[in-house]
């Protein structure tokens, strides 16, 4: 039996098997490469879901708001935190490969076991 809403640890473990055959052949560097990368674009759509939600919060406070307007705000949002899910799920099958999370800082990459 399949469940709609599969928990995230099923989902984690869904993505590491389809990741599997392209990031085999990738080394240590090239895989600490592309977490860096993964990891960065999921702060970036966190940020996105953020200011979606402020903006979808802040237009439902609004008396003259219209609901249209809040309709789309609220879809933005909703659309938001899936890609933010999305890339959540890729980064932990990615680190969870890779071994554990390097820490990024604006300098750039240093790896931590």
């Amino acid at each position: 039996m399949t469940m709609r809403d599969p928990s995230l640890k099923v989902q984690i473990t869904d993505l590491s098997e389809k990741l599997d055959p392209l990031i085999a052949p990738l080394d240590n560097d090239q895989l600490l490469t592309l977490v860096i990368e993964a990891i960065r674009e999921y702060r970036r759509l966190l940020q996105c879901a953020e200011d979606a939600h402020q903006q979808w919060e802040q237009a439902k406070s609004a008396l003259a708001s219209e609901h249209c307007r809040l309709k789309e705000l609220e879809r933005t949002y909703l659309n938001a935190l899936k890609r933010h899910q999305a890339q959540m799920n890729l980064v932990a099958a990615l680190t969870d490969r890779l071994g554990y999370i390097p820490i990024i800082d604006q300098e750039g990459p240093s790896e931590e076991e």
